[in-house]
């Protein structure tokens, strides 16, 4: 019996002791207790006062160890950015690189460049997705302005489109000058031809052509390639077809190295304006509309203008674009006021200057000039000869330096020049002059010259 119940109680005491065991969390101590086996030293304290022993105080405020530490502070915030939408043939070409860092030095801003065709960028900005676009379409951009997607257009710069093809020219449209013609052709011919098609303005423009060439183009051999022009003139040069390119990136691209040749040139429906314009903020509360209207008073400032003038200089010996903002045609018309668009300089008799209409008004002649490609060209201009009368070469001079409006110069020498009865001045459809020296060396065919100078 004794047995019994020592047994009995040593079974209560264990229950005892089990529902004492599974009740000691209810009463355990709250979340500013220090469990036995950490380190009080390294637990957060709970007032704001003290200093962690494992931080090194920097100010008089605690910081939790548990925090993630501040990054450190960059040069530029989430505000100084601006999305430019623009064609691709500003990218492709170069241009963008050289200018930008410009713009971006001086407002401590980053351009971010989302470069596709004109209508995917217009796009862009009709959807409130840019801050400002540089395209080249403008019927598509008169239309933007119209609808009230942009809040302001202005001129910024041009060149010219260029129909490209392989250098044995199975179509036989190199040397044409009426481009609707050459178009003709390439599809009487079922020529490949690799277009864009991407509404882009290289793309409006071939559809402005093919329609004033009375064609609806289709058939296995027009390639609607839906990509940019650098993508386009690969496509091209792979296949050795047909393509029409604004001129810059086609020369940007033979650096790197094509078979793609200039087969038709210089027809006016090729011209290739390009306009900058700012998106409506109203479009997206996110939209820089200041910002934007910086960039837009950057790019058609003189200096910009100046800076434009000079791509491609070195290594073209002429520029890629022409520079063609309100600000810098005021200040051409001015200095053509106060100066000369022509002058002849140097060991004459008379410096001579005239303006271009002085210089229209004088008697013509046409000169035929063959470029390195092969292709003859008829141009209207003045004899040289007779301007170098009109000034009266001094005796013991021997080299004429022909000096271009962007600071291109070259040499040629006297004699020879003398010696050429058909060595013209031609006019230039966009205004100004250019030398057309034939039989003498690329070089000496001069654009946009504004002065020759007798030494």
């Amino acid at each position: 019996m004794k047995k019994n119940i020592v047994y009995w109680l040593l079974i209560v005491s264990l229950l005892a002791s089990l529902i004492a065991g599974c009740a000691a969390p209810a009463a355990a101590p709250t979340a500013t207790a220090v469990p036995p086996t950490v380190s009080a030293a390294t637990v957060a304290p709970a007032t704001n006062t003290a200093v962690p022993p494992t931080v090194a105080p920097a100010t008089n405020t605690p910081v939790p160890p548990t925090a993630a530490p501040t990054a450190a502070p960059t040069a530029m915030t989430a505000h100084d950015s601006l999305i430019l939408a623009t064609t691709t043939s500003t990218e492709n070409s170069g241009l963008l690189k050289f200018i930008l860092p410009d713009f971006e030095k001086a407002n401590n801003v980053k351009v971010d460049i989302i470069a596709v065709g004109t209508g995917q960028a217009l796009k862009l900005g009709q959807d409130g997705n840019a801050d400002v676009l540089l395209v080249h379409a403008r019927a598509q951009e008169d239309a933007f302005m119209a609808a009230n997607h942009g809040t302001r257009r202005e001129d910024v710069m041009y060149n010219d489109y260029v129909i490209l093809g392989p250098e044995k020219d199975p179509a036989g449209i190199k040397g044409m000058k009426n481009a609707a013609k050459a178009m003709a052709q390439l599809a009487d011919k079922k020529a490949t031809f690799v277009s864009r098609g991407d509404n882009s303005g290289t793309h409006v423009k071939e559809n402005d052509i093919w329609k004033a060439a009375n064609i609806t183009p289709s058939g296995s051999w027009y390639v609607s390639a839906g990509q940019g022009m650098g993508a386009v003139l690969t496509m091209a040069n792979e296949q050795q077809a047909y393509t029409l390119s604004d001129r810059a990136t086609y020369l940007a691209r033979t650096l790197e190295g094509t078979d793609l040749k200039i087969l038709v040139e210089g027809d006016p429906v090729l011209f290739n304006p390009y306009g900058v314009i700012t998106v409506n903020p109203a479009k997206n509360p996110n939209i820089k509309a200041d910002l934007a209207t910086k960039f837009v008073d950057w790019i058609i400032s003189l200096p910009t203008q100046e800076l434009i003038s000079t791509f491609g200089v070195a290594e073209f010996k002429a520029p890629l674009f022409t520079p063609d903002s309100t600000a810098w045609r005021e200040a051409q018309a001015g200095a053509a006021a106060t100066g000369a668009a022509l002058k002849v300089t140097g060991k004459v008799t008379k410096e001579m200057s005239w303006t271009e209409a002085e210089v229209k008004a004088m008697p013509t002649m046409e000169a035929t000039s063959t470029n390195k490609e092969g292709v003859a060209s008829t141009y209207t201009g003045v004899s040289l000869n007779a301007l170098l009368e009109l000034a009266g070469v001094q005796a013991g001079t021997a080299t004429l330096v022909l000096v271009a409006d962007d600071g291109f110069t070259a040499e040629v020498p006297l004699a020879d020049a003398q010696a050429c009865k058909d060595c013209i001045v031609s006019f230039r459809n966009q205004g100004g002059f250019s030398m057309v020296m034939p039989g003498m060396s690329n070089k000496a065919q001069v654009k946009g010259v504004v002065e020759i100078q007798v030494k």
